[in-house]
């Protein structure tokens, strides 16, 4: 506004105006002001800019710009070392993934092919324990919604086990684990979109892995599982798995061996009756607890009607024959005492053939059975497990 700063002449400071004949020395309107309609007081000046208080906005400048560049390279940390899963998978594991049985296409993941870390399962090995806890009744709580982390996860934070193709298996305490959906993160090979893509296939395989072990229930072959969630789904820790347990350890008395393929052989044809197909059938997804074999890893199974005819139905290109032919070969890993790997639906095996030659297991623990597994012989598993028990009881 205008004010009187000396008597004569009059020199408005705000307005910069001079009146060489003052009235009186007060303040008042200047006579650009008075001559205004209406008369207003002239409005101040702007503030010239210091030289000071532009060099304090170059030096927030680049204060600002240190520290989003160093966000970015903890960033760039993270993704390469903290996430290395994150920021490297394969074109091989993206096509398998879309063999989730909520998102079936037309090829199938090999067993060997995902990003887990040796010998991991669905579970994992644990120090030897002489007690075992009886699992509870299943207790569900899973519903639509999306099995990403958020702070009501109570399951955040857990160490992590191991590292599979779409699972992270988490310690839960001395003799159980958690299962949980893997979380990729964004990274340099990969955008915001095919992260969320690879995300929701991994949380749509554990809440099928989840209806499976509901369909199942309990049973003496099948790793015990006490809790399911739309977080995770809590099993019972295992002090191994077959494929370790072959490669590491002097080989079993024939009476041993031949225990374990009638329990495997009946377990199976338990989980052929609940009508659910496997798929996954493989040494790594045997788990042992307490010297007793258990099937574990249904993420791929395929939960087919309730009255389907198991011998005759076929789903996603799988079948009972195909089932048996797996478990064929993983008899014969038992009765060899040698880790054999094979898997139908194996880029290898591209037109899906039957396998044209097999090993001699003339005079083998089990050969006459094995073959047969091999061959196609049995329709389904429940006439495997009849001629299981056939053997046992001549033994």
């Amino acid at each position: 506004m205008c004010f009187l700063e000396n008597p004569s002449p009059v020199y408005f400071a705000k307005c910069k105006h001079t009146v060489d004949d003052p009235e009186e020395p007060t303040p008042r309107m200047c006579p650009v002001a008075q001559n205004r309609t209406p008369p207003s007081w002239c409005p101040d000046p702007p503030k010239p800019t210091s030289k000071g208080s532009s060099t304090n906005r170059v030096y927030l400048s680049m204060i600002l710009f240190k520290i989003r560049t160093w966000i970015y390279q903890i960033y760039n940390w993270l993704c390469k070392w903290v996430w290395p899963h994150a920021a490297r998978i394969s074109d091989d594991s993206r096509v398998s993934l879309n063999r989730s049985p909520k998102l079936q296409n037309s090829q199938r993941p090999a067993p060997g092919t995902d990003d887990a870390k040796p010998g991991s399962s669905s579970n994992a090995q644990a120090p030897r324990t002489d007690t075992t806890t009886e699992p509870t009744i299943i207790r569900t709580n899973s519903d639509n919604s999306q099995l990403s982390p958020t702070l009501d996860d109570p399951y955040l934070g857990l160490p992590v086990i191991s590292i599979g193709m779409t699972g992270v298996i988490h310690e839960l305490g001395q003799d159980r684990v958690v299962k949980k959906a893997k979380q990729h993160h964004p990274g340099r090979t990969r955008d915001l979109e095919d992260t969320e893509y690879l995300n929701q296939i991994n949380r749509e395989t554990l809440q099928n892995e989840v209806e499976v072990y509901k369909r199942l229930g309990r049973h003496p072959g099948i790793i015990p599982c006490y809790r399911t969630s739309k977080y995770g789904i809590e099993l019972a820790r295992a002090q191994g798995d077959l494929e370790s347990r072959l490669n590491e350890y002097p080989e079993r008395e024939d009476t041993a061996k031949l225990r374990w393929i009638i329990s495997l052989v009946e377990s199976f044809a338990y989980i052929h009756s609940c009508r659910v197909f496997v798929d996954d059938i493989a040494l790594r997804n045997i788990l042992i607890m307490d010297e007793e074999l258990k099937v574990a890893d249904f993420g791929q199974s395929i939960l087919l009607p309730r009255d389907a005819v198991m011998g005759s139905i076929t789903e996603n290109d799988l079948n009972a024959k195909i089932e048996i032919l797996h478990l064929g070969w993983i008899i014969y890993s038992i009765a060899s005492w040698q880790v054999h790997k094979y898997y139908f639906f194996s880029p290898e095996n591209p037109d899906l053939c039957w396998p044209a030659s097999f090993p001699d297991v003339e005079g083998m623990l089990c050969g006459a059975m094995i073959k047969k597994c091999w061959q196609g012989k049995y329709s389904d598993m429940e006439q495997l497990k009849d001629e299981a028990r056939h053997l046992l009881a001549g033994q």
